[in-house]
């Protein structure tokens, strides 16, 4: 009975966003916005059912993200979706981590990435996951180690913050440190997604920083090395990275994550 209920509130609040909600989007995309209709007026429609209401859209934001992942790889309306569910439950952490790094890599507005992060420090001051993602930013996409580090370094000191954190906002101040954190932040990422997508987008950027290396070792050396423990060997690897179920190895001239049989 009690789920019978919600689902009738959540039906009278799709038909309300439906019919007031949405006037400010373009006639085009209004289908795919249905349910995300301006700041104003999306917290009276609720009626103190935000948190259900942030859920459902926190799905719709999923199927929205897939569609244009498949089609035309733009996704102009991604930062007001996520901003949308954090304005009905500011408590809702994927939005501000998850949500960010779409943002950044797949939508390439790592400017509206940063401001959103702003908002989730505001509404979460205690979690370190937030200031960390900033962070990780900062690192990998905007390559800036000094202002990563202070990030990283604001993260560490928050309550449960794991010691991989403080260690980034040391490292990233090192040079020649570069190689190694970037494998660990990916690393990092791959370990605490539960989402096959940032999986995917970990050990890509894995691949593609021994990639690097190993074109940076043929630069120097003038042959290519048969191996990545070659490369470890000489110095051009800090360390080999692991992730289970697969392996990085070299192969036809290009670094590869071969998954184990």
């Amino acid at each position: 009975m009690k789920r019978l209920f919600l689902a009738i509130i959540l039906i009278v609040l799709l038909a309300l966003t439906e019919i007031k909600g949405f006037r400010w989007i373009p006639k085009q995309q209004r289908e795919e916005l249905l349910y995300f209709p301006s700041n104003k007026f999306i917290k009276a429609t609720t009626a103190g059912f935000d948190l259900l209401f942030a859920d459902f859209l926190w799905i719709e934001t999923g199927t929205y993200f897939g569609k244009h992942r498949r089609s035309d790889k733009s996704y102009p309306y991604l930062y007001h979706m996520l901003n949308i569910i954090t304005d009905l439950d500011p408590k809702f952490i994927p939005p501000y981590t998850l949500g960010t790094i779409l943002l950044t890599t797949d939508a390439g507005k790592s400017d509206l990435a940063l401001k959103f992060l702003d908002k989730g420090m505001k509404d979460n001051p205690e979690l370190w996951q937030i200031p960390f993602t900033k962070g990780f930013i900062y690192y990998i996409h905007n390559k800036n180690p000094a202002e990563a580090s202070k990030w990283f370094l604001l993260a560490s000191y928050k309550e449960d913050a794991p010691e991989m954190v403080r260690k980034f906002a040391t490292w990233t101040l090192y040079r020649g440190k570069g190689v190694e954190v970037t494998l660990r932040l990916y690393l990092r990422l791959h370990d605490i997604s539960s989402s096959e997508i940032f999986k995917e987008k970990a050990i890509k950027g894995i691949s593609k920083t021994l990639s690097d290396q190993y074109k940076q070792f043929h630069m120097d050396k003038g042959y290519y090395v048969k191996s990545l423990f070659d490369l470890y060997r000489n110095g051009y690897l800090p360390f080999l990275p692991k992730i289970p179920g697969g392996e990085f190895k070299i192969k036809d001239d290009k670094v590869i994550f071969q998954q184990l049989q």
